[in-house]
């Protein structure tokens, strides 16, 4: 078996040889995705760069995960399998690490799967640009087809000053609402594991929200010595039932609960700064998105706030049926006297199998006061806007967050509290 590569680059300069027989560890947590886990398990088997100790975690999976594992690790002796008991995803992650013996850490989630020179590639740039960690783009996989997603910031190495200029101030929040300058995922990169393992191993919000923000992009902050690229060897399998898509009621209280670690974690960085707003802007952005009940107040006849308060009784039309979507609709439903005359979405054909989803075409025969558009992205805000006017919404009808709150998050984020302790 070869578990070494050879790669041959140019500095600029002159041709440096390296060879790579680092070991890669891969952590792989797994839980109820006996339909996919195959196919995950067979990608990373299947790499090209093949010095590789893959981790898989069976976190008390109840299905045939636990026997696909064993069986997988019976036919590489790069596998081991630990079983333990359901923990969640974090406590897998943890679990993982541990047992991990590798100079690199590579994570992927067990209902995804990645292309065959991923590592290679990955550990490549490390060597090339003598980097800690190095970040890739993702492959949004739908039943009908992909979509990239690279990056917001520009492709390339980011070390020292040229970090601090260009990274550190956009690592959260790069300006536009809602995209980060660096995706938070830990499956997009590739960790030194010496750089990443305090903030895997640290207790607390970990437990209970922002998993992959808090180890991820903390881990980057500390190291400054990144590349990008906007290369995309993961695929992100799209599914209705993922943890992405799931509904908490207990999103503010955590929020609130570890608020003041957002800012431990990035001691030291421009983020805890007090002029710098990155922080404010995400915990925004992820009420909007996981919390839309945040900023209402009790017993008052208006609620969503941040779309500038609506009447419980309004007629709603609801744009967006994507993770945002699913959360807002979970909530209106759950607002005694609230309407939802339509649930749509421009792709809703493939959307039809598992949500209540509607053509757009079919609004405009309708009676509605409002149609909020369900979307986080800005540029993709304006395209949904676009597309309801020429279906012949009025302008005046279609909501978002208002601007106010846009320009300044503490406006919205002071609405914030529970049992009487507010966020700000």
């Amino acid at each position: 078996m070869i578990y070494a590569c050879d790669f041959k680059f140019t500095d600029g300069k002159r041709d440096v040889a390296i060879y790579m027989g680092e070991l890669i560890s891969v952590i792989v947590p797994i839980y109820r995705v006996e339909k996919y886990v195959e196919q995950c398990i067979q990608s990373i088997c299947n790499q090209t760069y093949r010095n590789l100790e893959i981790i898989l975690v069976d976190d008390g999976s109840d299905d045939e995960c636990p026997q696909i594992c064993d069986r997988y690790a019976q036919r590489d002796e790069r596998i081991k399998v630990i079983h333990k008991e359901n923990g969640g995803l974090d406590s897998a992650r943890k679990v993982g690490i541990l047992a991990a013996t590798g100079k690199y850490i590579g994570y992927v989630d067990g209902d995804d799967w990645i292309e065959p020179e991923m590592y290679e590639k990955l550990l490549e740039s490390i060597y090339k640009f003598d980097v800690e960690i190095v970040e890739s783009g993702v492959l949004d996989s739908y039943v009908h087809g992909e979509k990239k997603r690279t990056p917001c910031l520009p492709e390339g190495c980011y070390k020292g000053r040229e970090f601090t200029e260009k990274v550190e101030p956009k690592l959260l929040f790069v300006g536009n609402f809602f995209e980060y300058g660096i995706a938070p995922y830990l499956v997009s990169k590739l960790f030194l594991k010496d750089i990443l393992v305090k903030y895997q191993m640290k207790e607390g919000m970990t437990n209970v929200l922002h998993d992959d923000t808090m180890v991820s992009l903390p881990a980057i902050a500390e190291s400054k010595k990144l590349y990008i690229s906007h290369e995309c060897y993961y695929h992100y399998r799209a599914r209705m039932d993922s943890l992405k898509r799931e509904c908490r009621p207990d999103e503010i209280k955590n929020l609130i609960e570890c608020y003041p670690d957002f800012y431990a974690r990035f001691k030291g960085s421009t983020l805890c700064d007090e002029k710098d707003r990155q922080i404010q802007y995400y915990a925004m952005y992820w009420l909007v998105f996981k919390a839309p009940y945040a900023f209402d107040e009790q017993d008052s006849n208006t609620f969503l706030m941040q779309f500038g308060g609506l009447r419980v009784d309004a007629k709603i039309v609801l744009y967006g049926a994507g993770a945002v979507g699913i959360h807002m609709e979970n909530y209106i439903r759950k607002v005694e006297g609230s309407i939802i005359v339509c649930w749509a979405d421009r792709n809703y054909q493939d959307l039809q199998r598992t949500l209540d989803v509607r053509n757009p075409k079919e609004i405009i025969s309708l009676e509605y006061d409002y149609v909020i558009i369900s979307i986080m992205r800005e540029g993709a805000v304006k395209s949904a806007k676009k597309d309801l006017i020429a279906l012949g919404v009025p302008e005046e009808k279609i909501l978002w967050i208002k601007q106010e709150y846009i320009d300044n998050p503490e406006l919205l984020l002071s609405r914030v509290e529970y049992q009487g302790k507010k966020l700000l």
